[in-house]
């Protein structure tokens, strides 16, 4: 029920706009997970995907990066035995919508989630 329930509030964050942390917990790890609709005149998905890799580059976390002009830039990485991370910066009808995840491999939020914390952070000081 409770990760229906985590599941539900992230559809109806994406869905009205809002950037809404969501945790999931379970015994094995910890979500945190973020979704944000920005104008693409304020953010696009270059200068997002820019942030997400000048972050986990000063997190120390390896990134691999995947481009699809036009569509999407995913990066993604992590730290072995401690966590990944994903975020995934979107394209869709002049707006660009960024999901950001960092999953503990613990049942409390630590490096990975404090990491999309602050990637998010990033990303809404991008805006123009």
């Amino acid at each position: 029920m409770k990760k229906t329930s985590t599941l539900m509030i992230a559809a109806a964050a994406a869905f009205l706009g809002q950037a809404v942390p969501v945790l999931a917990q379970s015994n094995d790890f910890n979500l945190t997970y973020y979704v944000e609709r920005t104008s693409e005149a304020a953010l696009d998905i270059e200068t997002c995907g820019a942030i997400v890799e000048d972050a986990a580059a000063k997190a120390g976390y390896e990134a691999n990066v995947q481009r699809f002009p036009g569509q999407l830039v995913l990066v993604s990485g992590g730290k072995e035995g401690q966590g990944v991370f994903t975020v995934q910066c979107i394209s869709v009808e002049k707006t660009t919508v960024s999901v950001v995840q960092g999953i503990d491999y613990r049942n409390k939020k630590a490096s990975l989630g404090e990491y999309a914390d602050k990637v998010q952070a990033a990303i809404m000081a991008a805006k123009k």
